[in-house]
């Protein structure tokens, strides 16, 4: 979305001496600017009167050039640790005349400061055959202090523009951690994204293989926040690692979301049951492994090697922690002789 804040002044000069001025006319009239392509150097005819209703009365003609228009976008997005660019367009005579400062909102003080030479370039380029220049600052390393307002005060002969505000904003996502899963498992990928309207590309990216994968976004609204997913189905142990979605938008922002870690877990094999016994199988808490432990299948049974009562199955591994558990045996009453 753009937004305009054209500022005019029609500059020229009228010397008289001893003389009244009755009537100041000009071809027509200036109209707002709604894009940069609107921009030109405008050339408008006048007339005035001088000494008007007496003898002495002189009518004049003349020409008059419409400069100092600007045009800005209202909000320019960016990536924090990438190079951002802001640009102002402006109307001018001729180039020699004009020079630009870019000034930056301090959001702590909420006052404005000129931008420094370190870590920021500007440039002005040429004039083009409309009279349009252009007055560009480029953030070389986007940091958090730099997502705010900016604006350019455009000095051009003798007088001076300020632009309208723009607004440097951040891409921002929101990715959720994926919790383990066992191989064979279904994982599914989500982000939320704030940033610039319409997407180009969005691309799941396993950074242990380098394998890219393009995620549909057609059912996505086109207007931020994107919610988008991805749903991977059988999972294997080679799936794991880091993930990161990488965007890349309309206007051509490249964005990378941060990783999140997926952890597959590997199954330990079945275990034979032993005699008189139950098998019951437990998530151990803080932990991916679980564990299979032994009861007896009624009161009738006792544990025969409290040691072997119970295995651990390390999932990074898919084995136990032992080969073995114990049976349970019968209780036997002790007889009177």
């Amino acid at each position: 979305m753009q937004k305009v804040n054209p500022r005019r002044k029609l500059r020229f000069l009228i010397v008289m001496a001893c003389c009244s001025l009755k009537l100041f006319k000009f071809s027509s009239s200036a109209s707002a600017v709604d894009s940069k392509d609107e921009l030109s150097r405008k050339e408008y005819t006048y007339t005035y009167t001088i000494n008007p209703d007496l003898s002495s009365e002189i009518m004049l003609t003349g020409k008059a050039f419409l400069i100092g228009e600007t045009f800005v976008s209202s909000t320019v997005w960016a990536t924090i640790g990438e190079r951002a660019k802001i640009t102002a367009h402006f109307t001018a005579p001729v180039t020699s005349s004009v020079s630009v400062v870019w000034q930056q909102k301090n959001k702590e003080t909420d006052s404005w400061k000129d931008i420094s030479s370190s870590g920021y370039s500007t440039v002005l380029s040429q004039m083009d055959d409309k009279g349009v220049m252009s007055a560009i600052v480029v953030i070389d390393k986007t940091k958090d202090s730099d997502v705010t307002d900016y604006r350019a005060q455009v000095e051009i002969a003798s007088f001076k523009e300020t632009t309208a505000v723009v607004k440097l904003e951040s891409v921002k996502a929101d990715i959720p951690e994926i919790p383990p899963v066992f191989e064979k498992d279904t994982v599914s990928f989500s982000v939320t994204i704030n940033g610039p309207s319409k997407l180009l590309s969005v691309l799941l990216v396993h950074e242990d293989s380098g394998e890219e994968v393009p995620v549909d976004f057609s059912a996505v609204i086109s207007s931020s926040p994107f919610e988008l997913s991805h749903q991977m189905s059988a999972v294997y142990f080679s799936s794991q690692g880091l993930y990161y979605f990488k965007v890349t938008f309309g206007s051509g922002l490249k964005y990378e979301t941060r990783k999140v870690e997926l952890k597959v877990k590997r199954e330990c094999k079945p275990l034979t049951t032993p005699p008189n016994t139950e098998l019951k199988r437990e998530d151990i808490i803080d932990s991916n492994n679980y564990k299979i432990t032994v009861t007896c299948i009624n009161n009738s049974f006792v544990i025969m090697d409290e040691s072997l009562k119970e295995v651990i199955c390390d999932t990074s591994t898919g084995t136990y922690n032992k080969t073995r558990l114990t049976p349970c045996l019968r209780t036997i009453e002790p007889t009177s002789d």
